[in-house]
């Protein structure tokens, strides 16, 4: 009596990929029933492995999976991805997972998880190796792999004439017959030697003495649908991202008021923000089951921000002001304020709220599940995105504070700003781009549903833009705010008459300088030639 049932997997592939992969994965595990290509009739399989040896199109993927799920609707999908990714990051696909070029512990690990309900997907296309361990080639092995190869190479060499579209169909007959061959004559040959050439270990044979493995992959694995599961992956990526303090700094960019306190705390000041969402959102999920937190949830972000600047420093570290020692944390505790509000940083009721409640998120019109692979990389940018924000606007009130406190500048401020003059310089170029941002950038940002996002990448602050509909945001402007938009919008009315009316009086010029002034010019110098010849003449 069969204690376990089979796995029904099918795998849709190029014939060589497809064998091999199953070959690999049915040595591991014999639990599993793999069916090649579109070959499974009248059953639905459990698990559909999609192998793409190039990707081109986001939107070709996405057509070619609404079929696959049109015709097994039942079935969960993973997508392998072989060879090298053309754009520079993943695509967003609504799959139970997605890897890039993956081992077979790999996509065996993952086949379990997706078939017990989770989600496996990578983010990047991490393929750095490390040397691992050591291990020759006997001779024999030298003999068989060489053999291998040619035989691959003959197969990737029809493979392009059978894929042309100038190869006649009555020779394309001919080379499927002995692609055919090629194969069955290396599927025999793995069959006969696979165990002396060691194939379904780690260990890669080469004439150098060096294997590799794949490091640094960045999979995310998701084993249940939980929101809190989700978050706290999130969380520790965030954590591991920027607990760095190797920043690169620039003075000239304004934007980022981070940059102007020293490098130790800008590290210090996102992970301690990061700690106290992470406690303010367990905090609500333990504590607001039967109570609506909406009534206190301002109170709580604000709590969030004083308990986040005032642990900048050790809780013992003291200094001298007007004779007095005082905790710096106690200070910050007392002196700051937290009114000013970043406009292009989402609302944090937007990602908290999915979060607690275990709810889809709700962003540009679309409910995402959390889940999915889109969902959870827009969810990271966003909080993200808010945390850099908060804890640039807890920067701008340490320069405040600062201002009024010498000493403390000593201590917080990057050491190129501690003297007054490049302190109050830094200080001005800070309100200088934040009026310009308030009443010209935003606006027009607005206009063009357009939101800045602020992360770092390669140690560097980094400012980019994604495209979202800021319909309500736009309703709520400023008098003066609007005003800019309405310019914006004057400006791409009148553009295209402009431009017809600029082509159509150079036109006119042209046409005056040719016709009317270049005959002119003409007649006069005719005239003056026909003088000097009547001169020279006589």
């Amino acid at each position: 009596m069969e204690l376990l049932s089979k796995k029904s997997i099918l795998i849709i592939a190029p014939s060589l990929i497809a064998e091999s992969l199953s070959l690999k994965l049915t040595s591991l595990d014999k639990n599993l029933d793999i069916t090649l290509n579109s070959g499974i009739e009248g059953k639905t399989p459990d698990l559909i492995i999609w192998n793409i040896l190039n990707f081109q199109s986001e939107d070709l993927i996405r057509l070619e999976l609404l079929k696959l799920r049109e015709r097994w609707a039942e079935s969960k999908i993973l997508i392998i991805l072989s060879g090298e990714l053309v754009a520079q990051k993943s695509p967003s696909l609504n799959a139970e997972g997605f890897l890039l070029n993956p081992n077979v512990d790999n996509v065996l690990e993952s086949i379990n998880i997706i078939l017990n309900g989770g989600r496996v997907f990578d983010l990047e296309n991490n393929s750095n190796v490390k040397n691992k361990k050591e291990k020759l080639l006997t001779f024999n092995q030298k003999l068989l792999t060489s053999g291998l190869k040619q035989i691959d190479n003959e197969i990737n060499y029809i493979f392009k004439y059978v894929n042309s579209d100038s190869t006649p169909d009555f020779y394309k007959f001919i080379l499927k017959g002995r692609l055919r061959e090629l194969i069955t004559a290396k599927s025999f040959l793995i069959f006969i030697w696979g165990n002396s050439l060691d194939l379904y270990t780690e260990s890669i044979y080469t004439d150098k003495k060096i294997a590799i493995e794949n490091i640094n992959r960045n999979t995310i694995i998701i084993k249940e649908k939980n929101t809190l599961e989700i978050w706290n992956l999130i969380l520790n990526r965030l954590r591991e991202r920027y607990n760095s303090s190797n920043i690169n700094i620039d003075f000239s960019n304004s934007s980022i008021i981070l940059s102007g306190i020293k490098k130790e705390f800008i590290s210090r000041l996102i992970i301690k923000m990061l700690d106290e969402l992470d406690n303010l959102i367990k905090n609500i999920k333990e504590n607001y089951k039967e109570k609506d937190f909406k009534e206190d949830f301002n109170s709580l972000v604000n709590e969030l921000k004083i308990n986040t600047i005032s642990n900048i420093t050790e809780n013992y570290f003291r200094l001298r002001r007007d004779k007095e020692s005082l905790s710096i944390n106690e200070f910050l505790y007392k002196e700051a304020n937290f009114d000013e509000i970043d406009k292009e940083s989402h609302e944090s009721i937007m990602f908290i709220e999915p979060i607690i409640k275990n709810q889809p998120l709700e962003y540009d019109g679309k409910l995402l599940p959390l889940y999915e692979t889109e969902s959870f990389i827009v969810l990271e940018n966003i909080i993200s995105n808010w945390i850099i924000r908060n804890c640039n606007l807890l920067a701008s009130e340490l320069f405040n504070i600062c201002s009024n406190w010498p000493e403390l500048r000593t201590v917080l401020i990057n050491p190129e700003l501690q003297s007054t003059r490049n302190f109050e310089r830094f200080r001005n170029n800070i309100n200088n781009y934040n009026r310009w941002h308030e009443y010209i950038y935003m606006p027009i940002y607005l206009y063009e549903s357009k939101r800045e996002y602020i992360d770092i990448i390669d140690n560097k602050f980094t400012r980019y833009f994604k495209n979202e509909n800021r319909e309500k945001e736009l309703e709520n402007l400023e008098w003066l705010q609007k005003q800019v938009t309405l310019l914006v919008e004057i400006r791409d009315a009148i553009a295209p008459q402009l431009e017809i009316a600029v082509k159509y009086i150079g036109d006119l010029f042209v046409t005056f300088l040719t016709k009317v002034l270049g005959k002119a010019i003409g007649l006069v110098g005719k005239g003056i030639l026909q003088g000097l010849g009547r001169s020279i003449s006589k």
